[in-house]
């Protein structure tokens, strides 16, 4: 990614490179992604993201892979694998 992930980019859609909707960035905090998810987000998504039953979901910005004036895309951590 280029350019790193700012405050600006709050409110902007979360997909994966699949392009399937993930959620909405709510905050953008010292690198970290606070993620709202999708309330029909598949379990199988939150399992490629590592994602429990926390309250906070994460990313970190290392995770996007490029941002759009619309949209945030954000590699899947079991991709990395």
């Amino acid at each position: 990614m280029s350019e790193p992930i700012t405050e600006a980019d709050q409110g902007k859609q979360i997909v994966g490179t699949d392009g399937e909707s993930i959620g909405t960035v709510m905050k953008v905090d010292a690198g970290v992604v606070h993620v709202n998810l999708d309330s029909d987000l598949p379990e199988s998504v939150k399992r490629r993201f590592d994602w429990g039953d926390e309250e906070d979901y994460t990313l970190q910005e290392t995770e996007v892979e490029s941002v759009t004036d619309d949209e945030v895309v954000v590699r899947s951590r079991a991709s990395e694998e």
